[in-house]
């Protein structure tokens, strides 16, 4: 009996560990000109859900005496070092700690393809590591990770590169859908392309609530402003609630994507394998598994 639970428990540690994968274990000190990079290969095995983990330190930028921690930018390795889908503009680092980067489809496509670098303005990576995150929402996922919401400082604006809404067939989106972990349904949203007057894209009072989501059903007006915003500013305020985190921004689609488009009996379309992930052209077009129009 001893020997079998020796066993059994180590079996539970690799099954555990199994999607574990350290992507770098040397100490880097990243700076505009000298970032990190990580080669496409090393995502072979990466999946939609999971998650990026960069463990930093000496994460600082002084501002007029005034800390303001560091900038941190994850681009993919292409032609134009595009940021990587689903990533956050803004973000920051602070003192010593960890940093969590969850990947959506589109971010997976892209880093198989290509490769990730990892840049910013002054702090040390000290390990990256491509852990198990989360199951993502039905459709199609600009961003998912967790964004705090609280009253320090006043309103809190996740704002999004457009490179995670880039490729969506506008055509067959129903629907803007903001997941969160609030308490209630009275809160604030502001969907904005800017700080202008003319920014405003949409608030929660033209949305509907759902379980766990607010929904803003998509007209023609607002899908086009969605489309050819440079880029999304989502600005919160939890009002009389509790401090929530916000999980998901996903844009439902009709029920027919590209992919069954593609997979009716009179479409012409080639499928082939590409960095180790199933690709379908049509028209000249290429798609993923998903129905995701690739660029």
């Amino acid at each position: 009996m001893k020997k079998f639970s020796l066993i059994a428990l180590f079996a539970a540690l690799v099954a555990v560990n199994v999607h574990a994968t350290d992507l770098v274990t040397e100490t880097t000190h990243v700076t505009w000109g000298t970032p990190l990079r990580i080669e496409a290969a090393q995502f072979a095995n990466a999946q939609p859900g999971q998650k990026i983990v960069i463990t930093y330190t000496d994460a600082k930028e002084m501002v007029e005496s005034e800390n303001k921690g560091s900038v941190i930018e994850f681009k993919v390795m292409n032609e134009h070092f595009d940021h990587l889908a689903g990533s956050r503009e803004a973000l920051r680092l602070w003192d010593n700690g960890s940093l969590e980067q969850f990947l959506t489809a589109s971010a997976v496509d892209s880093i198989k393809a290509h490769g990730l670098e990892i840049t910013g303005n002054d702090f040390t990576v000290t390990k990256v590591e491509l852990l198990e995150g989360k199951e993502l929402k039905e459709g199609f996922t600009v961003w998912t990770g967790y964004f705090w919401v609280d009253d320090e400082g006043g309103w809190k604006t996740l704002e999004l590169y457009w490179n995670g809404y880039a490729g969506v067939n506008w055509e067959k989106a129903k629907a803007l859908r903001i997941y969160s972990e609030a308490t209630g349904t009275d809160f604030i949203i502001n969907v904005k392309e800017n700080w202008e007057e003319a920014g405003q894209i949409a608030g929660q009072d033209e949305m509907t609530d759902g379980e766990g989501y607010k929904e803003l059903a998509l007209t023609e007006e607002l899908r086009n402003k969605l489309e050819n915003a440079n880029h999304w500013m989502i600005q919160f305020s939890h009002k009389e609630l509790a401090k929530f985190n916000v999980t998901d921004i996903v844009l439902v689609m009709d029920n027919e994507t590209a992919i069954d488009a593609i997979q009716a009996p009179n479409a012409k379309s080639q499928k082939l394998i590409e960095n180790g992930q199933v690709v379908i052209i049509k028209n000249g077009v290429k798609y993923n598994a998903l129905g995701v129009q690739l660029k």
